[in-house]
C-alpha cells in the first residue's frame, strides 16, 4: 500500500469495501424491483453481485440491511456530526445532519430504495430501528454542544425528534410526488411548515 493510500482517510481496503457494498446494493435493487423483496434470497443477490453469501453477510448483517445501510450515508452522518458551524441553532444542526444523510446516496439509487422501503414492511421496520440509532447519536452530539442543564436531555430529544419527523415527512412527500427535484427542497418546506406552526399566534 502506498503512503497516499494509508493516509488518505479511507485507504485501499476501505475503498474496496465500499465498492463491494455498492455492487451488492445495486444487484439487490435490480432483483427486488424485478421480483419483489420477499422472493429474492441472499444467495441470488450475492451471485448477481459476483460475491459469496459469506461476503454479503460480512458487509450486511441481514437481507433487509442491504437497502438501509449505505457507506455514503454513514460517512455523511459522521462528517455532519463532527462539523461545527458558528451560530448554528440546534434545530439547524439536526436538520443539516439528517439532510446530509438523505442526500449522500446516488440520486437514482436513493429514489429506487425509498420506493421499495415504502412498500416493504421488513425494510420499514429495519429503517425505523436505524432512525432511532441515528437519533440517539444526534442527541448525544447536541448534549455535547452546550452546557448541561436540568432539561438539557429533554430539550435535545424534543428537538431531534421534532426535526427528524419533519424531515421524514418531507421525504415521504418527495417520494409520493414522484421525486421531482432535489429531496432537500421537500425537507426544507416541511421544516419551514414546522417553524411556522410553532410561531403562529393563536387566532
Amino acid at each position: 500500500m502506498s503512503t497516499s493510500d494509508a493516509g488518505d482517510g479511507t485507504g485501499l481496503r476501505e475503498r474496496r469495501r465500499r465498492r463491494t457494498m455498492e455492487a451488492i446494493i445495486d444487484a439487490a435493487l435490480a432483483l427486488f424491483e424485478e421480483r419483489g423483496y420477499d422472493a429474492v434470497p441472499v444467495e441470488e443477490i450475492a451471485a448477481a453481485a459476483e460475491v459469496s453469501p459469506r461476503t454479503f453477510y460480512r458487509h450486511f448483517p441481514a437481507k433487509e440491511d442491504v437497502l438501509v445501510l449505505d457507506p455514503r450515508t454513514e460517512a455523511a452522518v459522521r462528517a455532519a456530526l463532527a462539523e461545527e458551524r458558528p451560530g448554528e441553532t440546534d434545530a439547524g444542526f439536526v436538520a443539516r445532519t439528517l439532510i446530509a444523510a438523505l442526500t449522500a446516496r446516488r440520486p437514482d439509487r436513493a429514489r429506487r430504495g425509498y420506493q421499495l422501503i415504502q412498500t416493504t414492511p421488513a425494510l420499514q421496520a429495519r429503517a425505523f430501528q436505524l432512525v432511532w440509532r441515528d437519533q440517539e447519536a444526534i442527541v448525544q452530539a447536541l448534549l455535547a454542544r452546550r452546557p448541561a442543564g436540568p432539561d438539557a436531555e429533554l430539550r435535545a430529544r424534543v428537538v431531534t425528534v421534532a426535526v427528524g419527523d419533519a424531515v421524514r415527512v418531507g421525504l415521504a412527500a418527495w417520494v409520493q410526488a414522484g421525486q421531482p427535484g432535489p429531496v432537500q427542497e421537500y425537507c426544507e418546506r416541511a421544516l419551514a411548515t414546522l417553524r411556522d406552526a410553532l410561531t403562529e399566534p393563536t387566532r
